[in-house]
C-alpha cells in the first residue's frame, strides 16, 4: 500500500483537501503530529503516559524513504528495517536481467558487501519547530502580485535553520489547510545499503489477489545499513529493539511512520465531486495503462525485467483507488459526512460557516458543469481542482477550520502529509459480513494456504521453504492486524510496544480500510503486519540469516 508517484495528477488531488478536526473521531483514530499527541486520551483509555525520552525516542528511531515509504532503525550499528515493497525500487534499481536480485532475493553476510541504493535518501526527524506565528506575519505582508513573496522568505528561514548543519535539511509543513506550520527538521542520510530482502513471491505472497486483503502470509521485509563517512553510523541511542515474542492480542501497539495523504476533511459537496469525476477517471486510467504495460511484458522478456516495479505500482494503486470509489459510493458513508457538515454549522452558530459550506458546494456545481462528459479530461480537470481548493475556496475553507477549532478544540488531527505521524491501537479482529477474522495467522496457515492450491502461483512457495518446513515452528504467528490508523506511506512503519520495542512491521491495510483515505471505520479498519516472531523464525530457519538474527536479537 505504498504510496507511489505512477500518477502524478492524482497525487496532486490528494492535496487538495481540507483539514479540519472530525466530530466522528473515535479514540484510537487517528494519525498524529508528534507535538499534537492526544496525551489525556492515552492516560484514560491506556494507563500509558508517554514521557518526552519516550517520544524522543520514537521520533528519532523512526525514518522516512523518499521513495515512498517508512522505515525504522533496529540495531545500534546503522540498520533499518522497511517493507520489501518500499525496497522493491531500489531492488530493481540495483539488479539487471543477468543478476536480479528481485526474484531470488537478496542478501549480504558481511558488513561492506550491501549493495548501495541508486538515488535512494532516507530521513530522520530531528526537531520540530512552531513556526505558524512567523509565517502568518509573512504572509500578512505579502505585497507580491501573486501573494508568493513569502514562500521565499520562507525557503530562507528553512535555509537559515541548517545552516551550520551537515547532512541536514529544513521543509515547510503546513497543517490545517494553512492554519497551522510547522517547521521539521531532517538529518539525511544518502548512503543507504541493501542488506537483505526475501524473494519477491515471498514478500508478496498470493500477489494482486491478495493485496489489500486479510488473513495474509506475507514475509514484506527487506534490511538495509546507513552508511556515513564510510562506515555504518552508530544509532545506538535511539533504535528500536526487536521483542522476539511479538505482538499480542488486545495488547496497545503504536505505529510511528509517514502516511502520505488523507481527506478526511472534504466537505461532503467536495467528496461528491471526487466520487463522480477524478477518482473514477483515476480508475480508468490506471486500468488503461496496466493493460498497455502486461501486453508490453508479454511480448518482451526485457520489458517484462524494466516494467515489473512499474506495473506492481500501478496495480497497487488502482485497488486502492476502487476502494476510495467503493467508499465514496457507499451511502451511509456519505449521510454521515453530510451529518458532519450540518452538525458544525448548527454547533458554531455563525452564519458565515453556513455560507463557506454554501459557497464550497457552489464551486464544486461549477466545476461539475464544466466536465458533463461520461469521461472528463484529466489534464484539464486536475489542474482545475487545484485552482478551486487551493485559491477559490481559500477563504471559505479558513472559516471552517476555525469553526472547528471553535467548536471542538484542537484536540483533533490533521490530515496527512507524508510527515512523521504517531497512530495507536490495539491488536485485535474483526467481524466480516457473518464470521469472524482472527487478529493473528501463523506459518502452518501459510502452509495450508499453499497445499490448497496445489503450489500453484501465486501461491506456490520457493524450494527452500518447502525443503525447510519440516525445521520450522509453525505455530509461529506471521501476520497480524490491529486498529492503528494508517494509509499509504506507512508501509514500512515500524509496530511498537509500550516499551518501544518492535512487534511487528506494518505492510498493508485490509480490503475494509481502503475508504480511511476519507474516514475511519474502528469497526473494520485494521492495519495488516508481518509479526516479528514470524520473521525472525523465517530469517534464522530458512534463510540462515543467523548475523541478521543476532543484530536484531541486540547483538553486534
Amino acid at each position: 500500500m505504498q504510496l507511489t508517484p505512477i500518477v502524478p495528477f492524482a497525487i496532486a488531488l490528494l492535496a487538495l483537501g481540507t483539514t479540519f478536526p472530525s466530530s466522528m473521531a473515535r479514540p484510537d483514530e487517528g494519525m498524529w503530529p508528534f507535538d499534537g499527541l492526544p496525551l489525556q486520551v492515552l492516560k484514560d483509555k491506556y494507563g500509558f503516559e508517554p514521557t518526552k525520552e519516550w517520544l524522543e525516542h520514537v521520533r528519532l528511531g523512526s525514518v522516512r524513504f523518499d521513495t515512498g515509504g517508512s522505515g525504522s532503525f533496529v540495531s545500534a550499528n546503522g540498520l533499518v528495517m522497511t517493507n520489501h515493497h518500499v525496497a522493491l525500487t531500489t531492488i530493481q534499481a540495483v539488479s539487471t536481467q543477468e543478476k536480479d536480485w528481485v526474484e531470488p532475493g537478496f542478501s549480504a553476510r558481511l558488513y561492506g558487501s550491501e549493495v548501495p541504493g541508486k538515488d535512494l535518501t532516507l530521513r530522520q526527524l530531528v526537531e520540530i519547530k512552531d513556526v505558524t506565528a512567523e509565517v502568518m506575519a509573512l504572509k500578512a505582508a505579502d505585497t507580491g502580485e501573486n501573494g508568493n513573496e513569502w514562500r521565499g522568505k520562507v525557503e530562507e528561514m528553512c535555509a537559515a535553520a541548517v545552516a551550520d548543519k551537515k547532512n541536514h535539511k529544513a521543509d515547510l509543513v503546513t497543517l490545517y489547510d494553512g492554519n497551522q506550520y510547522r517547521l521539521h527538521v531532517y538529518h539525511v542520510f544518502d548512503d543507504v545499503r541493501l542488506v537483505f530482502a526475501p524473494e519477491k513471491q515471498v514478500a508478496f505472497y498470493g500477489g494482486d489477489y491478495d493485496n489489500f486483503t486479510y488473513p495474509r502470509y506475507c514475509l514484506d521485509c527487506a534490511f538495509f545499513r546507513v552508511y556515513e563517512d564510510g562506515k555504518p553510523i552508530d544509532s545506538s541511542k535511539y533504535f528500536f529493539q526487536f521483542d522476539a515474542d511479538g505482538a499480542a492480542t488486545d495488547e496497545l501497539v503504536f505505529v510511528s511512520g509517514h502516511p502520505g495523504g488523507t481527506e478526511r476533511s472534504l466537505t461532503h459537496a467536495e467528496m461528491e465531486l471526487q466520487r463522480d469525476l477524478p477518482v473514477p477517471a483515476i480508475v480508468r486510467l490506471l486500468k488503461g495503462r496496466i493493460a498497455s504495460m502486461q501486453k508490453r511484458m508479454e511480448k518482451d522478456p526485457k520489458a517484462a525485467f524494466e516494467l515489473r516495479d512499474q506495473f506492481f505500482s500501478a496495480s497497487n494503486s488502482l485497488k486502492a483507488y476502487e476502494g476510495h470509489l467503493n467508499g465514496l459510493l457507499d451511502a451511509n458513508w456519505m449521510a454521515k459526512i453530510k451529518a458532519r457538515d450540518e452538525e458544525l454549522i448548527a454547533k458554531s452558530g455563525k452564519p458565515e460557516v453556513k455560507a463557506a459550506f454554501e459557497f464550497i458546494a457552489a464551486e464544486m456545481a461549477k466545476v461539475r458543469e464544466g466536465h458533463k462528459a461520461d469521461r472528463p479530461n484529466l489534464q484539464k480537470l486536475m489542474p482545475q481542482l487545484t485552482e478551486v481548493g487551493e485559491k477559490v475556496c481559500a477563504d471559505a475553507k479558513k472559516t471552517i477550520n476555525d469553526a472547528r477549532f471553535a467548536v471542538y478544540g484542537a484536540a483533533n488531527y490533521p490530515d496527512a502529509t507524508f510527515t512523521l505521524r504517531l497512530a495507536f491501537g490495539t491488536v485485535k479482529g474483526y467481524e466480516a459480513g457473518t464470521t469472524m477474522v482472527s487478529p493473528k495467522t501463523t506459518l502452518n496457515g501459510l502452509f495450508e494456504r499453499n497445499a490448497s492450491f496445489d503450489n500453484k502461483a501465486p501461491y506456490d512457495l520457493p524450494k527452500r521453504w518447502t525443503d525447510k518446513k519440516a525445521k520450522l515452528n509453525l505455530d509461529t504467528p506471521y501476520n497480524f492486524v490491529c486498529t492503528a490508523d494508517i494509509i499509504g506511506g506507512n508501509s514500512g512503519s515500524p509496530i511498537l510496544d509500550r516499551e518501544a520495542k518492535v512487534v511487528g512491521l506494518v505492510f498493508d491495510g485490509n480490503i475494509e480500510s481502503l475508504p480511511g483515505n476519507y474516514w475511519f471505520d474502528e469497526r473494520v479498519n485494521r492495519c495488516v503486519g508481518v509479526h516479528t516472531a514470524g520473521m525472525l523464525e523465517s530469517l534464522a530457519v530458512v534463510y540462515e540469516e543467523f548475523g541478521l538474527v543476532h543484530e536484531l536479537r541486540g547483538g553486534k
